[in-house]
């Protein structure tokens, strides 16, 4: 077997909404559409009695789906649940400004150091 490429990331969020707004208008990416939330789409993704919806968006040229968790959890669970993550890369140039906008927004979690 001989992969290609990755198809698209999956990201799990509790508000598909609010995490569509934050991806667009934040990191800038584009969406594409909404898979889901019709239960008579033959299509429907079924997940614990609930019909999924996914927001497809284009990165680059990379493709990033986030899934709506059937109920959201409200917590970040990093001790119980352990890691999951994700990485996009930016320009150098475009950090700096990207931190400021980030901690304007309220949005700032931690700086990682890069050597």
């Amino acid at each position: 077997m001989k992969l290609k490429k990755i198809y698209h990331m999956g990201i799990p969020v509790d508000d598909i909404d609010r995490a569509r707004e934050f991806y667009t208008k934040v990191l800038g990416m584009q969406f594409i559409d909404r898979v889901g939330g019709n239960p008579n789409n033959p299509d429907s993704l079924e997940i614990h009695g609930k019909v999924a919806r996914l927001d497809r968006f284009k990165c680059g040229s990379d493709d990033v789906v986030l899934f709506e968790r059937p109920r959201a959890i409200h917590k970040d669970a990093l001790d119980q649940d352990g890691i999951a993550h994700q990485a996009f890369d930016m320009d150098w140039d475009d950090y700096e400004p990207a931190l400021k906008e980030t901690k304007k927004l309220g949005l700032f979690h931690r700086s990682v150091e890069r050597s």
